[in-house]
């Protein structure tokens, strides 16, 4: 596999204390999926927060962006059904995203939100 497929999404987001059990759910839902999709298609899916702020750190990495749009679509239905208070506060793309992929995770977020880097520099 060319490292240069990889993509990756990086998104910081806010949680409400007072749904920060169902998300913590959730996330181990999407856990489960991932581990259905297996590691050759999901390379990394992490998530870090900090306990003070409710304040969490997705990481995640797919072999390519057929994987990424595969892992989006298996986790529509679990994500339209939990009713958590979250935001996307940041997100990040890095790496060959196609324009549409690019604009449809682009779109409905402020110019201060959305980031996307499409190559990285060579060792």
């Amino acid at each position: 596999m060319s490292k240069q497929s990889i993509v990756r999404l990086n998104a910081k987001v806010s949680v409400n204390p007072k749904d920060w059990d169902t998300f913590r759910q959730m996330v181990s839902e999407t856990k489960s999926i991932v581990e259905s999709e297996g590691p050759d298609s999901v390379l990394l899916h992490e998530c870090y927060f900090e306990p003070a702020t409710f304040q969490c750190l997705i990481i995640e990495a797919y072999t390519n962006e057929a994987a990424f749009l595969n892992h989006l679509e298996l986790i529509k239905p679990l994500s339209a059904s939990y009713k958590a208070d979250w935001k996307i506060d940041r997100l990040e793309l890095l790496g060959p995203f196609s324009e549409n992929v690019v604009a449809a995770m682009r779109q409905g977020r402020s110019e201060n939100a959305f980031f996307y880097y499409p190559a990285s520099l060579p060792a």
